[in-house]
């Protein structure tokens, strides 16, 4: 997937988060999105996932070089964040089975997939009784372990201990490759284990940097 942006700007009432946004974002390479608090990295995520229409400019999404619009791309796009919500009504036996029912997924199973969250033991608990963290690492593999070509991720790490923090590296770099993968974040343990192109908010300008080692 190809993710390119013309001039994109995004304001809230008459305030202006960032304007005059130009970059494009290549198929099966990897972007992290810097930025002090407040610059914008989140709101650019939300736009970027086609879930949030810029204020102006022009964003478009193709694939084998064909353009689609961001409600067709919606199947090839996995976004997480420490905001986004999840169905605390349901356990989360019921939570794996809702999202196999509209995301292709890169395991075959919802056992498979319960061995790698490493939650087993919770099955039948209810998601309104996780903590952050549980929480945090059930949102990372649903979005990590769906078989999409683009991975976009704010903050992966929030609300992990040291140990999950680990566990999150393995995942992602056992499920990143050929995929367009984008991260915001200002914590360097988050993307500094990948080779990854930072992109500065909202200044925009690209620094080649190679990252090496966990």
């Amino acid at each position: 997937m190809k993710i390119v942006l013309s001039n994109i700007g995004k304001r809230y009432g008459l305030n202006w988060v960032f304007r005059k946004v130009n970059f494009s974002l290549e198929p099966g390479e990897s972007y992290t999105l810097t930025g002090h608090n407040g610059s914008g990295k989140s709101t650019l995520l939300k736009i970027l996932s086609g879930g949030l229409t810029p204020s102006e400019g022009k964003i478009e999404f193709s694939l084998g070089g064909k353009e689609v619009t961001p409600y067709n791309i919606a199947s090839e796009i996995a976004f997480t964040a420490p905001y986004i919500h999840l169905i605390e009504d349901f356990t989360l036996q019921e939570m794996l089975e809702f999202h196999f029912k509209f995301k292709k997924m890169r395991v075959q199973s919802i056992d498979e997939l319960m061995n790698i969250i490493g939650l087993e033991e919770h099955r039948d608990k209810y998601l309104s009784n996780f903590s952050s963290g549980m929480m945090q690492r059930l949102k990372l593999s649903l979005a990590v372990l769906s078989d999409t070509q683009a991975l976009l991720l704010d903050e992966p790490t929030a609300y992990l201990d040291e140990n999950a923090i680990q566990w999150y590296k393995d995942l992602l770099l056992n499920h990143m490759k050929g995929r367009l993968l984008i991260i915001g974040s200002n914590q360097t343990h988050e993307y500094s284990f990948i080779e990854s192109s930072i992109l500065h908010v909202p200044d925009f300008k690209y620094v080649r940097k190679k990252f090496y080692g966990a």
